[in-house]
């Protein structure tokens, strides 16, 4: 993505507009989006957005920025983090692993496409991070790193409560997501219209909640469509206009039964930390010399629903590189969902994402270039 962008730029004259349109699967912006340029792109492993952003913006592969998933383990301490809040969900225990902590940094910042954009002559390079400028953690920070931010909260408080609550309403409703996305864009194009510099500006759009608990509803579609409509009128405006996803997303069914089965295995008399990953990928952490028991009574457990690997097999499957920096933060075995009832680590969502089928892995690349 980060080439794609940088290309489009090289084009424009005024400037390009990135759409990071969270989880939103190439089926549904196929139906929605009839005048783009479309493609399709392939999430990662897992189809997860603290992974699939990051390499969206950096262009690496996961043993690149090291942003694996939702719940990792930090090598800092053993514990297990939020990778996207940066919150302490569980402290480690004394046998976490063979040797204790090694150190080191949960995300490796890296070179982004900001930073690329913006040592360009005549360039500047803007996010719109929305529910992403809430956050005060390293994946955050990594993720945006050399994008001026807009609106700049300036306030000792970082964003106002405020715009906290205005972010969480529109959240519920997608099309008044979608309009208030429209008046980011033209209230950052108005501030940069002076500039005379050519403008990246890139706009994170959180229709996932939505779809987490709808899916691609009639009300999610119509947001959708409308994202086309305002991206027509930028690109007769002379802007070029970019939309990508991060992934998509699957119905789930709750099944109790299940998730009684995964607790029993995943439990402190057999594992030094709670389960880590997210959605439908998810790990085990076993006391060290336990692997494998782990991974067998885990498989015996959720049978036909998920596949269940060590994780040194998930190089083998083209899934992950497992360099040392990567199995620090992974778990020693893997589940994989093959199933709708793969149990969940929370409750509530009626679509989840993060494994392997097509309407999760599979999304789009909209191209609507200036009239």
């Amino acid at each position: 993505m980060p080439d794609r962008i940088l290309a489009a730029l090289d084009r424009a004259e005024r400037g390009v507009v990135v759409l990071a349109v969270d989880g939103l699967s190439w089926r549904a912006a196929r139906a929605a989006w009839p005048a783009a340029d479309l493609a399709r792109l392939t999430s990662t492993f897992p189809s997860t957005s603290a992974t699939a952003w990051m390499t969206s913006i950096t262009g690496l592969p996961v043993a690149g920025h090291l942003a694996i998933g939702a719940a990792c383990r930090s090598p800092a301490d053993g514990s297990l983090v939020n990778v996207i809040t940066g919150e302490t969900l569980a402290r480690a225990v004394p046998d976490w692993a063979d040797g204790g902590p090694p150190g080191g940094d949960l995300i490796v910042a890296r070179t982004t496409v900001f930073e690329r954009a913006a040592a360009l002559p005549g360039t500047v390079a803007v996010a719109v991070g929305r529910e992403i400028d809430t956050l005060t953690s390293p994946w955050s920070a990594a993720l945006l790193r050399g994008a001026a931010r807009f609106p700049a909260f300036r306030d000792a408080g970082g964003v106002p409560a405020a715009r906290r609550r205005e972010l969480t309403a529109q959240a519920l409703d997608p099309e008044s997501l979608v309009a208030a996305v429209a008046r980011d864009a033209e209230a950052a194009f108005a501030e940069h219209a002076a500039d005379g510099r050519r403008l990246l500006l890139w706009i994170y759009v959180n229709l996932d909640d939505h779809f987490h608990r709808h899916g691609y509803d009639p009300l999610a579609m119509r947001a959708v469509a409308g994202l086309e409509r305002h991206a027509l009128s930028w690109a007769a405006r002379g802007w070029h206009v970019i939309a990508h996803s991060d992934h998509g997303q699957v119905p789930v069914i709750p099944d109790p039964a299940l998730e009684a089965a995964w607790a029993e295995v995943d439990a402190p008399e057999l594992c030094a930390l709670p389960g880590g990953g997210a959605g439908r990928v998810r790990w085990l952490h076993p006391r060290p010399g336990r692997a494998g028991e782990a991974a067998e009574r885990l498989a015996a457990a959720l049978g036909e629903h998920a596949l269940v690997l060590a994780a040194g097999e998930l190089p083998g499957l083209g899934l992950l590189e497992l360099t040392p920096a990567v199995r620090e933060r992974l778990g020693e075995v893997v589940a994989v969902a093959a199933s709708p009832r793969f149990p969940l680590p929370v409750r509530g969502p009626r679509f989840e994402h993060g494994a392997l089928t097509e309407d999760e892995m599979l999304v789009p690349l909209a191209l609507w270039p200036p009239a």
